[in-house]
């Protein structure tokens, strides 16, 4: 029990920082930065195309996170070795070039312009540097209208690449943190799961589940975050479940069955107390109502249709078919086709019909074949993007 309290702790201290993080940014998302920052550079030199290169130290490449111009597609995402090219040089001297005619220079590697089939002719590379430290390099490519880049140019690209940096460094930085907090959240999930013997990687699964319906509905990046967030914690208040019932090898007496359903309550009331509770408010929701039905059989508020929140609409579905085929010692539990079939059996009545047809949808694409299909699509950018 210690460790799970130290869990929510750090899970606290994290979630605290990173709203900190999002009062003082107000875009802080790194594909958007990205773009951002390569298109002000772009307008501000007339460049007919650029390119923004972020560095990966653990990798030891550079790899083309945003592009501008004709060929964009085709760079977007290139990689290139530590010390390849020109933009190779600056990242490593942390020094700006301007490069009035690129084929004659010694340091010039033509793959992007072989990839891409844009001819450069000209060129400013400068450095992204916070505190003496490279983060990557622009790339801006042909001047519009006259042959070459001037000095007035390279200057101009210099002081916004020093207020570029400090916008990249910071969103690198939210990046960071919110991936270690997406980590102490699965951690908690994972040691809260490992108190039952039967249900061990319930709540990951579940999140899994409640991601892939949420992408299969369409939902934004954003929305798709915080359910996947939520989803993790929905059972977070069996902690407050005594182990004789939570582990409880036979059926459960009502008795045991009513104390058991006090673990909405005991999440929603957890997740109340951490701070600040406005980066909670869809997590907190999800906890209470993930066993609520659309007739009003659910618990612990009986709420009805509209009155349900979505994300507990979803993750509830996610989670009654995670329940249904997960073995136990008095049921070997069943197949993933009985589960939807069952799902199907209770849509409109217990279970929201949309949610309930895009998670069969998704059953069916992969053949009840879970782990195909996990394997084709992935978590999601942030957790694994998720």
């Amino acid at each position: 029990m210690t460790s799970i309290k130290n869990l929510e702790l750090k899970v606290q201290e994290l979630l605290s920082l990173l709203e900190a993080f999002k009062q003082l940014n107000s875009n802080i998302e790194l594909d958007d930065v990205f773009e951002n920052i390569l298109l002000q550079m772009v307008q501000v030199v007339a460049a007919e195309a650029g390119t923004l290169w972020v560095l990966d130290k653990e990798t030891k490449s550079i790899q083309a996170v945003a592009a501008y111009g004709p060929s964009a597609s085709a760079i977007l995402n290139m990689k290139m070795k530590i010390d390849e090219g020109i933009v190779g040089k600056v990242i490593e001297t942390g020094q700006a070039e301007l490069i009035e005619n690129v084929s004659g220079n010694a340091n010039w590697s033509d793959r992007a312009d072989h990839t891409s089939g844009f001819i450069t002719k000209s060129m400013i590379t400068v450095p992204l540097k916070v505190k003496g430290s490279v983060l990557g390099a622009l790339q801006l490519l042909n001047k519009k209208d006259t042959a070459f880049f001037s000095e007035q140019d390279i200057t101009l690209a210099v002081a916004l690449a020093n207020q570029s940096a400090l916008a990249l460094h910071n969103s690198q930085m939210y990046d960071e943190l919110y991936r270690m907090f997406l980590s102490m959240i699965r951690t908690l999930a994972k040691v809260l799961d490992a108190r039952d013997p039967y249900t061990a990687g319930h709540s990951e699964r579940v999140a899994k589940y409640s991601l892939w319906i949420a992408k299969k509905l369409g939902m934004d990046g954003a929305a798709c975050d915080e359910l996947y967030k939520a989803a993790l914690l929905h059972d977070i208040g069996k902690i407050g479940i005594p182990d004789e019932i939570l582990r409880k090898p036979s059926r459960l007496t009502k008795g045991e069955y009513e104390t058991i359903k006090q673990h909405t309550i005991i999440g929603a009331d957890i997740l109340s107390n951490m701070e600040p509770k406005s980066a909670l408010i869809d997590a907190i929701e999800t906890a209470r109502s993930h066993h609520e039905r659309l007739d009003g059989t659910g618990y612990p508020d009986q709420l009805k249709g509209a009155d349900i929140p979505w994300f507990a609409k979803i993750v509830g579905v996610a989670d009654a078919f995670d329940a249904m085929t997960t073995a136990r010692s008095y049921s070997s539990g069943l197949s993933y086709k009985e589960g939807a079939a069952e799902l199907v059996r209770c849509k409109n009545k217990l279970f929201e019909s949309e949610v309930v047809d895009a998670f069969l949808a998704i059953l069916e694409e992969c053949s009840y074949e879970v782990d195909k299909y996990e394997g084709e699509n992935g978590e999601s950018n942030l957790y694994g993007s998720i």
